[in-house]
């Protein structure tokens, strides 16, 4: 297991192995459907939880409408805690040699044989190759010639304050895919509380709202980012959250705001798109989880190292922007 490794190595625990719960409110789906097959391929713990009253037995906290058809995968899925898991990596880099210099990349052009890097405070870098990783930012400064075909759209997430007793009741609660369609709310995900940098604990909740935008440039980024969220959104979703989890006691509620960048093929743009320049680009809402493989197998073309065998590196290969791209 990856993440066991890198926080033996760094001694940062950032996994929580909590367990998933997958859970289709109308029923079962072509996930679940197929979930036997992909678990003896993968060999994967599962169960699922055929009725109400199972799951009521299992999962006292949440609460699903009788119709649903539920899948609990057991340990090591859970979830992570992404800040602890970027010091982690850093902390792994350095430990293997690299320099971690914390600034802004605003433009990167060739000069004779070499990459000129260019930080937005003046400071310059010269490399033979470069990894370009900067997220829904891929398109937005000088970095390349031609632009990747990403759609960027807005995600609205919520933060529920919590006593730093409740999230201790509620530290084996399982994270959770919640495949409602609601005209007012969709695609619901949720991570029990866990401690932020201000000391405060926090449950956290997204989804799809209908007021969900997509967003082109740098300007469209940042007004999405600092513009004041909807409070229809999150009336919306705190509605949603207290009827998955109708004992959660909450004390605060604040909407966040995200970007989840899409790709043309759905999977990450891992490849050389430049002399010397590479991306690994477009997580397709699954960058965090999948971070230090997707890094790795980046890292892996710039040494000039094969693609692991389990993948076709065919089908991660970056493509440019054309009129003709929708999602």
């Amino acid at each position: 297991n990856e993440y066991v490794s890198l926080e033996y190595s760094t001694g940062i625990h950032f996994h929580s192995n909590v367990g998933c719960l997958y859970v289709n409110p109308y029923g079962s789906d072509a996930y679940l459907d197929k979930a036997s097959t992909q678990a003896s391929k993968f060999h994967l713990d599962y169960r699922e939880l055929p009725n109400a009253g199972q799951i009521s037995a299992a999962f006292p906290d949440f609460h699903f409408p009788s119709s649903s058809a539920v899948l609990f995968e057991a340990s090591p899925s859970g979830h992570i805690n992404p800040r602890l898991l970027i010091q982690a990596q850093l902390k792994s880099a350095e430990q293997n040699g690299a320099k971690i210099f914390n600034d802004t990349i605003n433009d990167i052009y060739y000069e004779r044989d070499q990459i000129k890097i260019q930080a937005l405070h003046g400071k310059i870098f010269y490399a033979k190759k470069v990894l370009l990783a900067p997220g829904a930012f891929i398109n937005s400064f000088n970095f390349l010639e031609k632009k990747l075909a990403v759609k960027l759209k807005g995600e609205t997430t919520i933060l529920a304050r919590v006593s730093t007793e409740e999230a201790r009741r509620l530290e084996k609660l399982p994270a959770l895919l919640y495949e409602t369609m609601a005209p007012e709310i969709q695609n619901i995900y949720l991570v029990r509380p866990l401690q932020y940098p201000d000391g405060n604990y926090y449950l956290k909740m997204g989804a799809n709202l209908p007021g969900d935008i997509y967003v082109n440039d740098l300007l469209q980024i940042q007004h999405w980012f600092n513009s004041e969220s909807n409070p229809d959104a999150l009336a919306t979703m705190q509605k949603a959250l207290k009827e998955i989890v109708p004992s959660l006691r909450i004390e605060s509620c604040a909407i966040k705001k995200c970007i989840v960048t899409f790709t043309k093929h759905h999977k990450p743009y891992i490849g050389e798109v430049g002399n010397g320049v590479y991306v690994a680009a477009g997580g397709n809402g699954y960058s965090a989880m999948c971070s230090d493989t997707l890094g790795r197998m980046a890292a892996d073309l710039l040494l000039n190292n094969p693609f692991p065998i389990e993948f076709n590196p065919g089908e991660f290969e970056p493509i440019f922007e054309n009129p003709g791209f929708s999602e």
